[in-house]
């Protein structure tokens, strides 16, 4: 069987901040989630577990996270993790679900964490979960383990959608992220494969379909019936695209290997799956990142959103 190598994949910041000269970039995995019904309390219940696993897996790696109504940034002491009763106290449906979570403030690292839910209940209003990983994680639970755990995870949520593999990753808090999407967008298409992140801007405008893909790719039946089934994407997507279906709907994987591409160069395996699941794209009228060129925020999106159609 195939191994991914990622050992070519650069460990240096891909973009800085113009000013500042902080990373606003790095190349990882992510694992990036959208749960429809957030007053749902089952599917915050299930939000609260993974946020709970992960950090697990996280021990130590965190130096600054606020939660839900702070107002500035909690400090951690080295070796020191978030205490796991302020997780559980946001599951109460009267309280504000809302963590961030990395290295410090308005600088890209390789451990963060970013979730929300608005205390809503309208299906198409999502909330979100965002993880990140170095590629080193990989030598601890290998590629299946990797995919075990997304499957584990969106089955757990009930996913509307949501997508893993390899991904520039950004600052964890806000502001960070939104000055991010100012300046990535120089490097996106030197990594076409990689995935990138807009989470408040999807988790508004993607609340009946998906955003892309990525190397794994989770889609609710809801979604789904916008491109005739689960099955009619499977037919139109070919053999190369492997499947197993979720609580919710059906996690499509692109080939059987993440794979990075090039300017010039886009894997078959990626344009399949792309065009198969073109139909459940959501219309995106408002831009993701912004135009490196400056010319067109807005089309510089589509043009990121459809680069696996293939044309």
């Amino acid at each position: 069987m195939p191994t991914f190598d990622y050992s070519t994949i650069t460990q240096e910041p891909v973009v800085y901040y113009p000013r500042s000269g902080n990373p606003s970039a790095v190349l990882g995995l992510a694992m990036e989630f959208y749960i429809g019904g957030p007053g749902q309390p089952g599917r915050v219940r299930a939000m609260a577990d993974c946020v709970q696993a992960y950090l697990t897996q996280a021990q130590g790696q965190f130096r600054s996270y606020a939660v839900a109504n702070d107002r500035v940034m909690r400090r951690l002491k080295p070796g020191e993790n978030i205490d796991p009763a302020l997780i559980e106290a946001m599951v109460d449906p009267d309280a504000g679900y809302e963590i961030e979570a990395g290295w410090e403030d308005d600088k890209a690292h390789f451990w963060s964490l970013s979730s929300a839910c608005n205390k809503v209940e309208r299906q198409t209003y999502l909330g979100d979960l965002l993880i990140t990983y170095p590629f080193s994680i990989l030598d601890q639970i290998g590629l299946d383990g990797f995919i075990q755990q997304f499957v584990s995870m969106c089955n757990a949520m009930e996913v509307e959608h949501a997508y893993a593999g390899p991904s520039f990753i950004e600052p964890f808090n806000v502001g960070g992220m939104d000055a991010a999407l100012e300046v990535i967008g120089s490097e996106l298409f030197n990594y076409p494969c990689f995935n990138a992140y807009s989470l408040t801007m999807t988790k508004i405008q993607a609340g009946d379909g998906t955003k892309s893909i990525g190397f794994l790719t989770a889609v609710s039946n809801r979604i789904l019936e916008k491109a005739g089934g689960a099955q009619a994407v499977l037919a139109n997507a070919g053999q190369s695209t492997l499947s197993c279906p979720y609580s919710n709907g059906v996690i499509f994987q692109a080939g059987n290997i993440p794979q990075i591409g090039s300017p010039n160069f886009i894997p078959q395996e990626y344009i399949n799956l792309g065009r198969a699941l073109k139909p459940t794209r959501a219309e995106f009228d408002k831009s993701l990142f912004d135009d490196p060129a400056g010319i067109d925020d807005d089309a510089f999106t589509q043009r990121w959103l459809s680069r696996f159609d293939g044309v």
